[in-house]
């Protein structure tokens, strides 16, 4: 008789236990799909945004707090791959720490081909998919921000996903070059051919020789066969 009593109450303790514990799962599961999901999603519009626990079984192991006095919390908000979230109980007392995983899954140009170094990024060597920037360095490119007319600053495989760290503006203005050195103040505007004394591209500051009086002065790429320099 004592032992189905002792077992009686091992099966009610580890109903509750297990109730207790699938009680939590779907607290943090709320606090995911009502303040977790929507807090990222707000942060980078049109992802798919999925977040998974590392460790669900050791929430059987946990007093069993009512929901009153249960709280949870993200202790690394500004986290893109892996944070905690804080889960406390006010009364009993207790703290338990949950690992976390997030992928945020967003539009992004990948090579479809490898693409050497200075080569020419275009539609024929990329292709739009979908990619977890959590695994990223560096901002990707998608269909309102393209990568084409970049070049390659480094060799890309094929299936990487381009990012500004893959990418350089291409030179557009070469050492020699004949150029149309615009001089601008506010109220004043000349023009004088030039010659470029160093590579540019676009918006960088660069040499170039006034070649009526052979004047050097730093003026700004702005296109590629005008430098503007201003007074």
């Amino acid at each position: 008789m004592i032992k189905k009593k002792s077992f009686l109450v091992f099966i009610i303790y580890s109903f509750v236990s297990v109730s207790h514990a699938t009680d939590l799962q779907t607290y943090i599961a709320d606090f995911i799909e009502h303040n977790e999901k929507p807090r990222l999603a707000a942060r980078y519009p049109n992802a798919d945004i999925d977040i998974e626990l590392e460790n669900r079984a050791d929430f059987s192991y946990l007093p069993t707090c009512i929901e009153n006095n249960l709280s949870i919390t993200n202790s690394r908000r500004d986290a893109r791959k892996r944070t905690t979230y804080t889960v406390e109980c006010t009364s009993p007392a207790w703290k338990f720490y949950v690992p976390v995983n997030q992928k945020i899954l967003l539009d992004a140009y990948v090579a479809i081909s490898p693409i050497s170094r200075k080569q020419t990024i275009n539609p024929t060597n990329t292709d739009l998919i979908k990619v977890d920037i959590t695994e990223l360095r560096g901002d990707i490119y998608n269909e309102k921000n393209t990568p084409f007319g970049f070049i390659a600053s480094r060799n890309i495989n094929i299936n990487t996903v381009i990012t500004d760290k893959l990418t350089e503006l291409p030179i557009i203005v070469k050492k020699g070059a004949r150029v149309m050195i615009r001089a601008q103040s506010n109220t004043i505007s000349v023009k004088m051919n030039g010659e470029s004394l160093e590579n540019g591209i676009l918006g960088q500051q660069i040499r170039v020789k006034n070649i009526s009086s052979g004047r050097i002065v730093y003026g700004k790429v702005v296109s590629s066969n005008e430098i503007l320099v201003n007074y």
